[in-house]
C-alpha cells in the first residue's frame, strides 16, 4: 500500500479502517493493528517534544502505562535511514509498541505504532512492515496504491480531495492552476449493460461534466475501448459556457477507458488556465491500473 508519500507492505488481511490525508489506521477484523501518521517538518525536529506529547495523551487515558524504550535490535537495520525514538504502552486489554521516525533528507517525520492483544507475539509481522517502509518524498513520481488502485502522480501535485465509495473512486490532485483527477467506476458490465462507453459517459456518468464539453473522440487505447478529448476541440456551445464562468477558457484533457479484465472503467482528466503537459498525463495513464 502507498498513500501520500509513504508506502509499506502489510498482511492481506489488514484493512484500512480510518483514512485521512496523512493518517491511516489498519484493522485485522479483531481490532486495530497499525496506526501511521506523518508530516513534513519545517525547522528543527525534536523526538523529545513529540514523545512528551504522546506521553501526555497516553496519561490522560485511564489504565494506560506509557514509557520510552530503546529501539529493538531487530528493528535497527530496517530503520537505519531514519533518526528514531521507540516507545511502548500497556493497556488493560491491548498493548502498543511504536517508533517516531525522522528522515533528514526529506524532512518528513512519521509515527508508527503497532497494537497487539496481550499474549500475542506479532514481532515478525511488525518487522516485515518496517523493512518494507519507504519514504517517497525524494521521488519525482509518488505512488498511490490503496483499495486496488495503483497510480503514479508527480510529486509537485498535492492531494486535494478523495473518496472511495462502492462503485466509484475519485482522487483529485492540485498544483495551481492545474488540477488532475483520477476516476474509477465499477462494475463496468452493469454500467455498460444497455449502452456503449460513449453513451454512458455523455448521458449517465455524473462525474467529469467539464470534460463533456469537449469534442469527444473514440479511440483504441492499448487494445481497450476508450474516449479522448482536449481543449481546442470544443464546440461553440462549450466555449460560450466557459466564457460565462471565467475570463479565460481553461485547457482541458481527458481519457476514459474500459478495463474489461478488471470489469472497471478508468479515467484521467486535467484542467488548467495554462498549457497542459500532455506527456505527464500520458505517463499517468500508462501507470494507472487496478489490481
Amino acid at each position: 500500500m502507498a498513500w501520500n508519500g509513504i508506502s509499506m507492505q502489510v498482511p492481506s488481511q489488514w484493512e484500512v479502517s480510518f483514512l485521512a490525508k496523512s493518517h491511516l489506521r489498519l484493522d485485522d477484523g479483531m481490532g486495530p493493528v497499525l496506526e501511521v501518521k506523518w508530516q513534513q517538518v519545517r525547522g528543527v525536529f525534536s523526538h523529545k517534544n513529540h514523545l512528551k506529547k504522546l506521553a501526555r495523551h497516553s496519561g490522560s487515558v485511564s489504565g494506560v502505562n506509557f514509557q520510552q524504550t530503546s529501539l529493538p535490535e531487530e528493528w535497527r537495520q530496517a530503520l537505519r535511514h531514519f533518526e528514531t525514538q521507540c516507545f511502548e504502552w500497556q493497556g488493560k486489554k491491548i498493548n502498543g509498541k511504536g517508533v517516531i521516525l525522522y528522515c533528514p533528507a526529506s524532512q518528513q517525520a512519521s509515527l508508527l505504532q503497532f497494537y497487539r492483544q496481550r499474549g500475542v507475539d506479532g514481532s515478525q509481522v511488525q518487522l516485515g512492515v518496517l523493512e518494507s517502509l519507504q519514504d517517497q518524498c525524494e521521488q519525482d513520481m509518488i505512488r498511490w496504491s490503496l483499495f486496488g488502485l495503483n497510480a503514479l502522480i508527480p510529486k509537485s501535485f498535492d492531494l486535494a480531495r478523495y473518496r472511495f465509495e462502492p462503485g466509484h473512486y475519485q482522487l483529485e490532485f492540485k498544483k495551481p492552476p492545474e488540477c488532475i483527477d483520477l476516476e474509477r467506476w465499477a462494475p463496468a458490465d452493469l454500467l455498460l449493460k444497455t449502452s456503449d462507453l460513449r453513451h454512458w459517459f455523455k448521458h449517465r456518468c455524473k462525474q467529469l461534466t467539464w470534460c463533456k464539453l469537449t469534442a469527444i473522440r473514440e479511440q483504441n487505447y492499448h487494445g481497450r475501448p476508450a474516449l479522448y478529448g482536449k481543449s481546442g476541440e470544443s464546440n461553440s456551445l462549450a466555449r460560450r459556457f466557459w466564457a460565462r464562468l471565467s475570463r479565460k477558457s481553461p485547457n482541458v484533457w481527458f481519457r476514459i477507458w474500459h478495463l474489461s479484465s478488471q470489469n472497471q472503467i478508468l479515467g484521467v482528466a486535467a484542467r488548467s488556465s495554462k498549457t497542459l503537459d500532455t506527456s505527464v498525463l500520458e505517463k499517468i495513464c500508462a501507470h494507472y491500473d487496478m489490481a
